[in-house]
């Protein structure tokens, strides 16, 4: 060790030579000064580091929170969606079976009334009540030949009529009576005019 140092301030002291010992101090200066500032630049360097590495992880913190505020935000729209469609379905059912109830009380008076009437007023009555649901802007064949069974028992064809409207009332709406009584009173009126040829016919003989 000794002769390592006794090397030491030989070098040291040949630099001095070489450059002058003013250089020499400078340099040892500067040197120390380095040596003071590194831990100081190497502390400001793990700061910013530091600095660097937290905004980082806020950054993708937020970006985290935001995504799951998109998922929140898609999973309240689901269940409000599926919540809103149970509710559509509940009414649905709610209309469906009130409809199926008015259907049923409709059939069942429909019935006992017709079971009150005479056949064949009953089966033109019937007649009537098809044709209205069917939606026909005239009878159908079958439901005027039921129409015309009962009128061609009735001598006064347009009190006949007048009977298979009465009796088809409680079941037709306003507009529904009229259009019925146009039909009703263009069928008597075929069947006054067939008999008035009847009779032409009968006379000519």
């Amino acid at each position: 060790m000794y002769y390592n140092a006794e090397n030491g301030n030989a070098i040291k002291s040949g630099m001095a030579n070489l450059f002058g010992k003013g250089k020499y101090a400078d340099m040892e200066k500067e040197n120390k000064r380095l040596k003071e500032e590194l831990p100081k630049q190497k502390a400001a360097l793990q700061r910013k580091y530091q600095q660097v590495l937290n905004a980082e992880r806020d950054r993708q913190n937020q970006q985290l929170a935001e995504k799951d505020k998109q998922i929140g935000d898609l999973q309240g729209k689901l269940k409000g969606e599926v919540f809103r469609h149970q509710q559509d379905n509940q009414e649905k059912d709610r209309i469906i079976r009130q409809k199926d109830s008015i259907i049923n009380d409709y059939r069942e008076r429909l019935g006992h009334y017709l079971s009150t009437l005479s056949e064949l007023l009953r089966g033109a009555v019937k007649a009537v009540i098809d044709y209205v649901q069917d939606g026909y802007r005239s009878f159908s064949y079958r439901q005027e030949c039921d129409v015309r069974r009962y009128m061609n028992g009735q001598p006064d064809k347009d009190k006949a009529a007048d009977e298979v409207l009465n009796a088809s009332h409680p079941f037709l709406k306003a507009k529904e009576c009229e259009r019925v009584k146009g039909q009703l009173s263009y069928i008597a009126r075929d069947m006054k005019e067939e008999r008035q040829q009847s009779r032409n016919r009968g006379f000519h003989m």
